[in-house]
């Protein structure tokens, strides 16, 4: 890819990645039905929903931020049509 910065992707993408596992940190804690009581009984499944949706919203938020960052910047590529060399 001609004219991409890694650089620029990958911290588009961690940022990204981390707004998505808090927002998902938010929403495993807001949406569980008994707010002030936990549901489950072992420490195990206690945790569980929490941890994966953390990890779910930040792999989801890194790959959005990286493919909106590769868009932004291909956009920016002037192609010359005459050109089949590219």
């Amino acid at each position: 890819m001609k004219g991409v910065k890694i650089q620029t992707v990958i911290a588009a993408g961690v940022l990204t990645g981390i707004l998505g596992g808090v927002f998902a940190l938010a929403v495993s804690h807001v949406g569980q039905k008994d707010f002030n009581r936990l549901r489950f009984e072992s420490e195990f499944y206690q945790r569980l929903h929490r941890r994966y949706f953390v990890v779910i919203g930040a792999g989801l938020g890194f790959a959005l931020g990286a493919a909106q960052s590769c868009i932004v910047q291909l956009s920016k590529i002037k192609i010359d049509p005459e050109r089949e060399d590219l």
